[in-house]
């Protein structure tokens, strides 16, 4: 019933990006999907992620920590990491 619901047309939100645009989604209070994305020479994908932590966010089961590779402690949820790799955020698409 879970994927029937969720692949409704009816129940879908699509959502048209535009340069500048963002969204705030709370992963773990949605379902979410994304249909897939081809890069064109004159249309690159240019997409940033952060994943936010706040510290009043909801509390997650005890089940998450093992899928999330990590703490699941309100405000110390980390985030990915790649050791030796700097934060490096360019402004525009390479």
């Amino acid at each position: 019933m879970l994927d029937a619901l969720a692949n409704d047309p009816a129940l879908h939100l699509h959502m048209a990006f535009e340069p500048g645009d963002m969204q705030f989604v709370h992963n773990h209070q949605i379902m979410h999907d994304r249909t897939a994305y081809e890069d064109w020479p004159d249309r690159k994908r240019h997409l940033l992620r952060l994943w936010l932590c706040p510290p009043d966010g909801r509390p997650l089961p005890l089940s998450f920590e093992e899928k999330l590779n990590g703490p699941i402690t309100i405000g110390d949820r980390g985030g990915i990491y790649l050791a030796g790799v700097k934060p490096n955020v360019p402004l525009q698409p390479e």
